[in-house]
């Protein structure tokens, strides 16, 4: 999944984290995000989901070196004169049909990247929902659907409206912050 250079988004890539670098990276960015950046504790931040579930890394090409190590992630072997940031990161979690820790470093959240994010996590579920069972699967309307849920922090619920998902329930407190459940219906293959 890559995006080409434009005069408004810069390019990038979006993939499943599969190394330890990886994963690492995807947890730095959620450190800096959650932590850092919104007052969480780590212990909040960092779950008992983690080992199990479904990370996805969002980079983009930067001068190598970068002015600034900000993550885990070593420079790629790729070309000489750039390497690759991480800079988004979003988790699903497998049982719970659960989209999770979706963080985006601060100078790249004008581009439009937790649409990225959030429509390649989908597309990853829509793929893979049956043959690596990732959710209870709902067969009706012609098709097999899987509910995807979310607990949205209170600001981002227009965004994930854009994107489909529906408000279900009363708003909650996690982790010390207003929440709400959203969920959104997905057809899978």
């Amino acid at each position: 999944m890559s995006g080409s250079s434009s005069s408004v988004r810069p390019p990038y890539t979006l993939k499943l984290a599969n190394t330890k670098n990886e994963v690492e990276a995807c947890y730095d960015i959620r450190m800096e995000v959650f932590c850092v950046e919104q007052g969480f504790t780590v212990e909040d931040e960092m779950d008992e989901y983690d080992p199990h579930s479904f990370h996805f890394l969002l980079t983009t090409p930067v001068s190598s070196p970068p002015d600034v190590s900000t993550s885990s992630l070593p420079p790629t072997n790729g070309t000489s004169d750039t390497t690759e940031k991480p800079i988004g990161t979003i988790r699903f979690v497998p049982g719970k049909s659960k989209l999770t820790r979706l963080a985006i470093l601060k100078d790249y959240r004008k581009f439009g990247f937790g649409r990225v994010l959030v429509e390649g996590m989908e597309n990853f579920v829509r793929q893979n929902a049956v043959k690596q069972s990732l959710g209870k699967i709902i067969e009706e309307q012609g098709g097999r659907w899987i509910n995807i849920k979310c607990h949205s922090q209170i600001h981002a619920i227009p965004f994930y409206e854009k994107l489909g998902y529906v408000a279900e329930g009363p708003q909650f407190d996690e982790d010390g912050a207003p929440h709400q459940l959203l969920v959104h219906r997905v057809q899978v293959e």
